[in-house]
C-alpha cells in the first residue's frame, strides 16, 4: 500500500476503467489522487459509486471509449 499511495502522490492523471467504486481500499485510490490535485477520469457503462471525486465521467463500453480517448502523434 505504501508504494501505492507514493505513485498515486505522483500522478496527474489517473484513469480509471470499469470498475464499481464500492470494493475498498481501491475505491479510496481516486480520492487520494484528488487530494493530490490530480485529474481524475472515469470510463464505464454507468457511473460508480464514489463518482463524486472524479473530474470526469466518460459513460461508454471501454472497448470503444478507450480508442478514440487518446489521439496519438505520427
Amino acid at each position: 500500500m505504501d508504494r501505492i499511495q507514493e505513485e498515486i502522490n505522483r500522478a496527474t492523471l489517473m484513469l480509471v476503467v470499469g470498475t464499481s467504486g464500492s470494493v475498498y481500499p481501491a475505491a479510496s485510490f481516486v480520492h487520494w489522487a484528488r487530494q493530490n490535485r490530480a485529474r481524475t477520469v472515469y470510463i464505464g457503462p454507468e457511473p460508480p459509486l464514489n463518482a463524486a471525486a472524479f473530474t470526469q465521467i466518460v459513460q461508454g463500453k471501454a472497448g470503444e471509449v478507450l480508442p478514440g480517448l487518446f489521439e496519438l502523434g505520427d
